[in-house]
């Protein structure tokens, strides 16, 4: 169970002119569709604002995020992106995965049944800046501020101490969190590219307070219509531990692969 949700959790959190670089300060071109097996699906609503949501986790948080773009220039692309979650029906559903008719029920739950999960809701706003560089390269600067409304009552001992997810839902406990990234775009020739990125998450005030992430990408861009995604991603974060240990600290590598389609 703890496999397949942070399976769930990495297709639903992991994301990449502005054509199959969702991470930039770049928005899609108007009219302009973009859908992944595990990217989000992307609308270039005009040529300077996009929409996007993850399709496989809105069933159980729904999400949608809006990215603006404030200016276009050769020296600096500036954007911010806002993105509002409703996490509630997905914690309670693991609070009893297969429904309390069916066996115990905490059976597989990675939440306690005893704990009350509230109506909550994530907030992420977060400042993009890309900066072209030599040889078709980019260099893509983020901060952002999540907050949290309605987790005031919420226990802390409902965390789901996993990596990718504790750090993203640990806003919930403290009511606020930091995020800071660095992306390197580039290509390597005409139809292959690269990306290279590394994220800090800080959550001041609780227990396993940081984590670093990192992603390395090749995308072959078989045409403006389809490119496939490889990859891995390295996490190494700070976790409550309890008692008589405050936090332990681990490292992880998982494998990445994508498939993006792509039309007008």
């Amino acid at each position: 169970m703890k496999h397949f949700f942070m399976f769930f959790l990495t297709i639903s959190l992991y994301c990449q002119s502005g054509s199959w670089q969702a991470g930039t300060a770049h928005t899609l071109p108007e009219g302009r569709w973009e859908i992944g097996l595990f990217q989000p699906i992307r609308w270039g609503q005009s040529e300077s604002r996009e929409l996007s949501f993850y399709k496989l986790s809105s069933l159980l948080m729904p999400n949608i995020t809006i990215k603006q773009r404030w200016s276009k220039s050769e020296a600096l692309v500036l954007s911010t992106a806002h993105t509002i979650l409703y996490p509630t029906p997905l914690l309670k559903k693991l609070q009893s995965p297969l429904g309390k008719e069916v066996g115990a029920p905490n059976m597989f739950a990675l939440i306690s049944p005893e704990f009350e999960i509230p109506s909550m809701i994530i907030l992420n706003n977060t400042v993009v800046a890309t900066w072209p560089l030599e040889k078709g390269r980019a260099l893509t600067g983020k901060a952002g501020l999540a907050i949290s409304l309605g987790g005031g009552n919420l226990a802390t001992e409902s965390s789901i101490d996993l990596p990718l997810v504790y750090h993203r839902l640990a806003v919930l406990y403290n009511g606020w969190s930091l995020r800071l990234g660095m992306d390197l775009n580039g290509g390597i020739d005409k139809n292959l590219s690269y990306l290279v990125d590394g994220d800090l998450f800080l959550i001041p005030g609780i227990k396993g307070n940081v984590s670093f992430e990192h992603k390395g990408m090749l995308t072959w861009k078989r045409s403006p219509r389809f490119c496939v995604s490889l990859g891995y991603k390295f996490i190494y974060g700070v976790y409550p531990d309890g008692y008589p240990n405050e936090n332990i600290s681990r490292a992880h590598i998982l494998p990445l692969l994508d498939l993006q389609w792509a039309w007008d």
